[in-house]
């Protein structure tokens, strides 16, 4: 077991680093400022290029310093494609899994979250979002449909590939959210769900509506699951945790993934919302089976691997 005073250190010592990496992208966000009146493809590759930095300095520490093992199943992603990336919210460590793919298809400079409009506040890491241009919502529609029409225009006109990622479930999973979701999922006839919340789709209709011609053709369904050997189904290091020692010492993540054309999905904005149910009632039926048998029963892949050069584990295993 690591000294707690070793690990207090290590801690400090890597939190300053990441927290120092991400002021320091900031003092250059600031001075990328003027940039953006004249050449907004300028300043989203400068800002892309710093947030990027950050995030890969944090994904550095979670799977290389802290030794976090990631599994990977479903559809394999290709390089340079622009998707609208739809995760399940379980907790605040979500973006590590979701941003192990985006590493490794190399589009961490391209991420577009959803985000409360609180988080821009956040010192470091709030104000370089801010600068990375997220959507901000403040979850009411009157007042953030326009705001979101004006960051879509902005996207469409990038060069750039984009992943818009968002949480339909609009906040992280509780149980006491899971009970009233139930509740409302019967009085409107949906699936009763156990593993995730009933997705809020008006903000995904939008973003589907305005992208769907244009600049994206598929959608990627992320299922993202935590566990741990003797606790359960479940359960997740903290980002203190995280940060104090080693975290392969019985924690277990995993990401499924679906790669969905968007010519699939209906054009009609209550089909859409119906099929968005269905989705999250598969993923609730993934976790369910994750929960009972983890991946005994799926196939996994290499996170490198894309649509034309598929493999699986257990072929890179006899490579």
């Amino acid at each position: 077991m690591c000294n707690p005073v070793i690990g207090t250190i290590e801690a400090i010592f890597l939190g300053i680093i990441c927290v120092g990496t991400c002021l320091i992208g900031n003092f250059f966000q600031i001075l990328s400022y003027p940039i953006y009146p004249f050449n907004k493809q300028i300043f989203h590759n400068i800002n892309g290029f710093l947030a990027s930095s950050v995030w890969e300095v944090l994904q550095f520490v979670f799977e290389k310093v802290r030794h976090g093992k990631i599994t990977f199943s479903g559809d394999p992603i290709p390089y340079h494609e622009s998707c609208i990336l739809l995760a399940n919210h379980r907790s605040y460590i979500d973006f590590y899994l979701i941003h192990s793919l985006a590493q490794r298809k190399k589009q961490l400079p391209n991420l577009k979250y959803f985000l409360k409009d609180s988080l821009k506040y956040l010192p470091a890491f709030g104000w370089g979002m801010y600068f990375m241009k997220m959507i901000f919502v403040k979850r009411d529609w009157t007042s953030d449909k326009k705001k979101i029409e004006e960051t879509f225009s902005q996207i469409k006109n990038l060069k750039t590939d984009v992943w818009i990622i968002s949480y339909l479930e609009g906040s992280r999973i509780t149980p006491e959210k899971v009970k009233a979701c139930q509740e409302f999922s019967k009085k409107k006839g949906y699936p009763v769900l156990e593993n995730v919340l009933v997705p809020r789709t008006k903000g995904f209709i939008a973003t589907l509506n305005t992208f769907r011609n244009d600049k994206i053709k598929y959608v990627y369904d992320f299922t993202l699951v935590y566990g741990h050997e003797e606790r359960g189904y479940g359960v997740y290091p903290s980002i203190p945790r995280i940060f104090m020692g080693r975290i392969d010492t019985g924690y277990r993540f995993h990401v499924h993934v679906k790669r969905i054309p968007v010519t699939s999905i209906p054009e009609e904005d209550e089909e859409i919302t119906k099929w968005a149910v269905q989705l999250y009632k598969e993923k609730n039926d993934f976790l369910e089976e994750m929960k009972h048998n983890w991946t005994k029963n799926i196939q996994l892949i290499d996170p490198y691997s894309t649509p034309d050069n598929l493999k699986t584990m257990e072929e890179k295993k006899d490579d």
